[in-house]
This record gives structure tokens, C-alpha cells and sequence, in this order.
């Protein structure tokens, strides 16, 4: 097996995600910070809390993740490809209605890949590019769902196969940043208008199973396993074409979940390794604020979760919150409320 899928083996571990809490009904019971069981019903959810929501109805991890908003407004989350606890890539999408806490299945993936690029939405329409196919096999595919009529279509290739990377949509255009590590790094833009792809400079430190988001038309990356640091966070600025290092997370971390909500980068979740060298799951959940350059400590997740959970923005009542998805059943879709 190849290094990198080693490290990918070691860092997925036993299939444990939240799988001791059972799924709730729309009224839920918060979670307090630290918590590690279901709190005590109350009338009111409070701030900086994690509530459980209905559980997705397959158990999958390493999937693509989107929020498009429906016809009506609603924040409609989109869970697509992955694989099954075990198992190689599935094709698998699945759709979560936020305000109504109900899933449905969509229109399958044309090729089935786990720890792709991460996803974007241009136009309503959500972009997915690369992942891995098989232990061996890295995919340049680029595919795209339309959920308006629920098809997906094929556009350019990547210039170069490549997952375990992550991507962000800035000005109309995607940009995606493939693992770095025992395979290549490649940065690249792609604009839809054209469907062209443009090869862009790498990050300094390599960012293998790293996470980031865009904020103020910046893209952030942190973190990443085997190869690097794991501790350092860049930012790139399109306008200046270069790759600038900021504030280093507190721990090394790697196969995290994150996503961009009140212009702050929240990293959830994941592996860190411990005093002993030993890889351990934390419960930990930091925001970054790049304003101020610094980590804040927010309520960790209910219990750990490593390389399963992907967290997306979605808005409830008009109000923002993370949902945290992936896993095995009971217990694989949590919603914090800032």
C-alpha cells in the first residue's frame, strides 16, 4: 500500500463517530459545552451549543459536502459520494432539508470517489473535483450537480489527478488545492465561463487532509498529516498571487471538519497526536479570526469524530448554524448554533 494511503489508513481508525447518541426529534435537547451525553431538555437552545438533528440515513465518511438554498429559501444540504465504513468510493447523494430535518436521495455521482477536492457552488450549481476511487487511484474528474433538475454533468478535467484536498469559490471562480504529500501538490483556478483551468503557485508547507475556507476573497488552509507541520495556516490572496503564512493552530490536526460561518474559520474535530506519538480523536472545536490573527476556543462536539464528519453552513430561521455530518448511525448529523 502507498504511503499516503498508510497514513490515510492509520488516520481513519475504528468507525466510531458519535454512535452512543441516538436520534432526536425537532425538539432537541443542547448539548453543554463539554458535555458528553444529551443535557437536560430545556424551553430555549442557548449560544455556542450542539444540538442533535436526524440522522442521515446511510452510514458514509470522506464525502463532498454543499448547501444550496431551494425555491423556498430553505437551506438544502448536500451530502455526496464517500464510502461506506469499509468500503471503496460510493456514488450515493443525499439531500438534507434544514428546516424541515428530513432527508431524501438525489440523482447519483457519475464516478464514485471518497476524499475528493471538497466542493463549491457557482450559479446554484455545485462543483466536486478529484478523490479517490480505490486505495490506488486518484480521479481528475470534474463533476457537477445541478439540484434544480437534480443532474450532474461532466466538465474539463483537472490538469492532474488529485484528492484529500479542499476548494473554495472566490469572485465566480473555483479554486482547489489537491493533497500535498505522498503524491504532487497542484493549486488550481478553474472558470466556469470558459471551463478552463489555470495552474496556480502551491502552498508553503504541504497540506495533506488540511482544511481551510474562503474569507474576505482569501483562501485559508490549516493542518494536514504525515508530511508538514500540520500546524501552520496560509492564506492565499488572488490579487497578489502568493501564499502568506498567519497564526498556527494550537495542536497539530489533521482529517478535520471546517467551514467559514460569521468570517471566522471554524476547524472541528479530527486526529492530533498525543504526548506519546500515538494518534488520538479530539472533541476540539477552534474558530480562527483572521482580523485579529487568533484561535478562539469554542463547545467541542458532543464526542469525537476524526476522518468521517464534514461540516457546512446552513441557516435555520434565518439564523446561521454549522451541521456536522458523517458516520455511522445512530448520531451522524449534528447542528451547533454560534
Amino acid at each position: 500500500m502507498p504511503s499516503h494511503y498508510r497514513f490515510w489508513a492509520c488516520a481513519a481508525g475504528p468507525l466510531v463517530l458519535l454512535a452512543t447518541v441516538g436520534c432526536q426529534d425537532d425538539s432537541r435537547s443542547p448539548t453543554e459545552p463539554g458535555a458528553g451525553s444529551l443535557a437536560t431538555p430545556q424551553l430555549a437552545l442557548g449560544s455556542n451549543t450542539w444540538v442533535a438533528r436526524k440522522d442521515m440515513p446511510s452510514d458514509r465518511n470522506d464525502f463532498a459536502l454543499a448547501t444550496v438554498p431551494n425555491a423556498s429559501g430553505q437551506s438544502i444540504l448536500y451530502v455526496m459520494g464517500g464510502h461506506s465504513p469499509g468500503g471503496g468510493g460510493v456514488s450515493q447523494v443525499n439531500a438534507y432539508n434544514v428546516a424541515t430535518n428530513t432527508w431524501t436521495w438525489r440523482a447519483q455521482m457519475p464516478v464514485p470517489v471518497f476524499k475528493s477536492n471538497g466542493a463549491g457552488v457557482i450559479g446554484g450549481k455545485i462543483y466536486v473535483s478529484g478523490g479517490a476511487v480505490n486505495f490506488y487511484n486518484y480521479s481528475a474528474a470534474l463533476q457537477v450537480y445541478d439540484p434544480a433538475k437534480n443532474v450532474w454533468i461532466r466538465k474539463r478535467d483537472l490538469p492532474a489527478a488529485g484528492a484529500f484536498g479542499l476548494t473554495g469559490v472566490i469572485d465566480g471562480k473555483l479554486y482547489v488545492l489537491t493533497g500535498c504529500g505522498g503524491t504532487p501538490c497542484f493549486f488550481f483556478r478553474y472558470d466556469p465561463a470558459s471551463d478552463h483551468w489555470t495552474s496556480l503557485p502551491t502552498p508553503i508547507q504541504p497540506h495533506v487532509d488540511g482544511v481551510g475556507g474562503v474569507i474576505g476573497n482569501k483562501l485559508y488552509v490549516v493542518g494536514g498529516g504525515a508530511w508538514g507541520d500540520g500546524t501552520t495556516l496560509e492564506a492565499y490572496d488572488p490579487a497578489t498571487n502568493q501564499w502568506t503564512a498567519k497564526g498556527r493552530i494550537p495542536e497539530r490536526r489533521y482529517s478535520s471538519a471546517s467551514v467559514v460561518m460569521g468570517n471566522r474559520l471554524h476547524v472541528i474535530g479530527g486526529s492530533v497526536d498525543g504526548p506519546d506519538g500515538v494518534i488520538r480523536q479530539t472533541r476540539t472545536h477552534l474558530a480562527y479570526d483572521p482580523a485579529k490573527n487568533i484561535w478562539i476556543t469554542k463547545a467541542p462536539l458532543p464526542s469525537s469524530a476524526h476522518a468521517l464528519a464534514v461540516a457546512g453552513k446552513v441557516f435555520l430561521n434565518g439564523l446561521p448554524r454549522i451541521e456536522f455530518v458523517g458516520g455511522s448511525r445512530p448520531g451522524n448529523n449534528w447542528q451547533y448554533i454560534q
